[in-house]
């Protein structure tokens, strides 16, 4: 019976799809999909929901439009604020489409506008904020400042924020969800991959730069020094504790810093597990001697108290940065030299440096590699005559 009500269909370029159409007990439905299997499900389900006496006439449904079923999701989830403004941004700009019109080819044509469009100025601006340029970026064909464009990051949040709601909808009213749009448009990028480490001196700037802040002088400097040894993400540090640090004054390389699955920000990947960060013995006597003369009675978190959270940590950092004239670096690329600095001055291997940063995917750890080969042709020419 089922195949009966498939059509398949091979398009102009040879791309194939199967047209289910039923005409049934007063019921009219067609729908097209990319595989068979998908068209015989919802026969079924069709068939079943007939069997039912329910209503499977999903018109209406497909009438809606991309604003009603954004206001339907968030009415009826619990939403995270950011995905909820990213939600509010999507019913301006495409909110008036109906679901019926979204379509793999018109969802890649959003993609790509978006990627293309230059990041707009607020609306109550008045002048350009001098940490952030007013959205701009050296342009260096010409030299001169130009207005960037959405990240590839970006338009990613907006990717699975849309299929999110759509997803919940299609369950919420129990019709087929409409997968091509999303199957023919892979997401874009999460993030770019960013390779600036310190130069020749600019640790010192950035410490001396520290002096120009109005308060937390010293803790700063410990921040940016316990990060540059570390390998830790900003979010981990500030959820640190001071019992989470174990040092041995007898064997120095017995001491290590744990740091719990759940306060990183991978504790829900299959491989993610608390991990013991062995110290440096750079890092030990930083510990020992600086670092612990912040310690307060009572207090529980060496950093959190401090700063609230990553985000008003790099806004912060920024103003250190800009007071040392150290250029497009970014708290996180501090993580990036404490990672560098294994694979420059040691023997470790990927998976001894990752149990020490807390990479589970060794290809991120890849990039780094490169670090290596000028250390390696010292090392072949140690012994020379």
């Amino acid at each position: 019976m089922a195949g009966k009500l498939i059509t398949e269909r091979t398009g102009v370029n040879g791309d194939v799809s199967f047209l289910v159409r039923i005409r049934e007990a007063g019921v009219a439905v067609s729908k097209t999909f990319k595989t068979k299997k998908e068209a015989e499900k919802f026969i079924r389900e069709v068939k079943t929901k007939i069997d039912r006496g329910e209503s499977v006439d999903i018109t209406k449904i497909k009438k809606m439009t991309l604003a009603q079923i954004f206001d339907e999701y968030l009415k009826h989830n619990t939403v995270a604020k950011g995905k909820k403004y990213d939600l509010e941004k999507l019913k301006l700009e495409i909110g008036k489409v109906p679901l019926s019109n979204f379509k793999a080819g018109t969802f890649a044509l959003y993609l790509k506008t978006k990627l293309e469009q230059e990041i707009p100025d607020q609306a109550k601006k008045k002048k350009s904020h001098p940490l952030y340029d007013g959205h701009q970026v050296v342009d260096p064909d010409t030299g001169k400042l130009k207005k960037k464009t959405y990240s590839e990051s970006t338009i990613r949040k907006y990717y699975y924020a849309i299929k999110t709601a759509l997803f919940w909808h299609a369950k919420h009213h129990d019709y087929t969800f409409d997968r091509k749009p999303f199957d023919d448009n892979p997401p874009p990028k999460a993030w770019e991959p960013r390779d600036r480490i310190l130069e020749a001196g600019e640790l010192d700037r950035l410490l001396e730069a520290t002096n120009k802040m109005y308060v937390k002088r010293e803790e700063w400097k410990c921040l940016i020094l316990w990060q540059y040894y570390s390998c830790m993400r900003a979010g981990e540090t500030l959820l640190m504790k001071w019992d989470e640090i174990h040092l041995d004054e007898k064997n120095p390389h017995h001491s290590y810093i744990f740091v719990p699955k759940e306060n990183t920000k991978i504790a829900d990947k299959k491989n993610a597990e608390d991990r013991k960060v062995p110290l440096r013995p750079e890092f030990f006597h930083f510990i020992k001697e600086r670092l612990m003369k912040l310690k307060k009675d009572g207090q529980q978190l060496v950093f959190g108290d401090y700063w609230s959270s990553s985000s008003v940590l790099a806004a912060r950092f920024k103003v250190i940065c800009k007071n040392a004239k150290v250029s497009d670096f970014k708290i996180h690329d501090l993580r990036h030299c404490a990672v560098s600095w294994y694979f420059v001055n040691t023997n470790l291997t990927d998976i001894e440096i990752s149990k020490i940063s807390g990479h589970i995917e060794l290809s991120t750890l890849k990039r780094y590699a490169t670090l290596r080969h000028s250390d390696i042709g010292v090392k072949l020419w140690a012994n020379a005559t």
